[in-house]
């Protein structure tokens, strides 16, 4: 890459990453509108808080789908300001760097290398509201443009891998009643948060066995509340949120189940927010084609990759839609204070969003000029 290209992908990355968008939106639409369009994405189009362009106009479909929001950012914990985009050393600093605008920068400066080929249209979807709903904004795009790609690549940092699955979640609110009493008398109720104690001692010990590739099952517990009249008053219930994850083999009823033996008779549980596990296959066309197109840009083939955590990708493999991922960044600084990536990996990964649609299209000959 041209150092007057590298300088420009990296003021595209500062110029979204100084733009909160921790759930509002909509103040980062106008930028991403004007980003697409002077970076050759052709019509450019928006609808609940989701903005996407797309370069040719063939019948088969290759879809990126990169989210523009972020988690929130405490600034007091932060060594250098969330929005600032500081560069220090090789990388650019601010909440979102890594999860998900430094892909998304790479992704949006890729089309000035993406020339319309036969028969394909590339779509770039920048993605609303992923942090709390996963597939939200590709429910969007399928409402408003009335169109069903034929692949889709879900960037995500990746560490610049190949990721070819991903561990599907749910979340499970397990309630276990208690008797109230006075605090000063607790011997006459029933303390429901003693009750959540010993459950979830009993939960840490569950044994689950892996599906590979991938690690077996976790159960998280991250929200523990309680309700009750006071106080100085033993709480009517306690509840308890479980973060699940899990492989592609594993059934969320099922998991239930094996998790509710430990739980008292009289409590209730509840599963919300299931995404899919998903696994490319080694002999899906799809992932030959991201292969390709791996060789191309890196010079060697890719070694199988997978995420530990959920995307949007959940929602294609529903619609029955071939999913891969790829993206510049290290996985496991997302969400993190002082979150940052690597300039130089977001600049690699412009190679391969621009070198995939040929691999996609089939269409080894000349192509047509932008």
């Amino acid at each position: 890459m041209r150092r007057s290209d590298r300088k420009k992908v990296a003021e595209l990355l500062k110029g979204l990453v100084r733009i909160r968008s921790d759930g509002r939106e909509t103040s980062i639409v106008p930028f991403l509108k004007k980003a697409l369009r002077e970076n050759g994405w052709d019509c450019v189009k928006t609808a609940e808080g989701s903005v996407w362009g797309r370069i040719g106009s063939g019948k088969k479909i290759l879809l990126y789908d990169i989210h523009s929001d972020t988690v929130k950012a405490d600034e007091r914990m932060w060594k250098n300001p969330p929005f600032g985009a500081t560069v220090k050393g090789g990388f650019l600093y601010g909440r979102g760097a890594v999860d998900d605008k430094g892909p998304l920068a790479s992704a949006i400066f890729s089309g000035n290398f993406i020339r319309k080929r036969r028969g394909i249209s590339v779509y770039l979807l920048a993605a609303a509201a992923e942090e709390r709903a996963e597939g939200f904004g590709f429910r969007t795009f399928l409402k408003y443009e009335k169109k069903k790609p034929d692949f889709a690549l879900i960037s995500e940092p990746s560490s610049l891998n190949l990721a070819v699955g991903q561990r599907g979640r749910f979340e499970l609110t397990v309630s276990l009643p208690g008797i109230p009493a006075h605090g000063s008398m607790p011997e006459r109720g029933k303390n429901a948060i003693y009750a959540a104690a010993e459950f979830l001692e009993k939960v840490k010990k569950i044994k689950f066995a892996a599906n590979p590739p991938f690690p077996p099952v976790s159960v998280a517990p991250t929200i523990v509340k309680t309700s009750g009249d006071g106080r100085n008053v033993l709480p009517n219930s306690c509840e308890i949120l479980f973060d699940v994850r899990i492989s592609h083999k594993d059934n969320p009823e099922a998991l239930k189940r094996k998790i509710m033996k430990f739980a008292p008779l009289t409590s209730s549980s509840k599963i919300a927010k299931f995404c899919s596990a998903w696994l490319l296959s080694a002999k899906d066309p799809f992932r030959g084609m991201c292969e390709e197109a791996y060789l191309k840009v890196f010079g060697r083939r890719p070694k199988p990759y997978h995420w530990k955590f959920c995307t949007n990708a959940s929602e294609y493999v529903r619609h029955g839609i071939p999913v891969a991922g790829f993206g510049p960044g290290a996985p496991e600084e997302a969400h993190k204070k002082d979150e940052k990536i690597s300039l130089k990996e977001v600049e690699k990964a412009v190679g391969f969003f621009a070198a995939l649609p040929e691999c996609v299209a089939g269409d080894r000959g000349k192509a047509n000029d932008r």
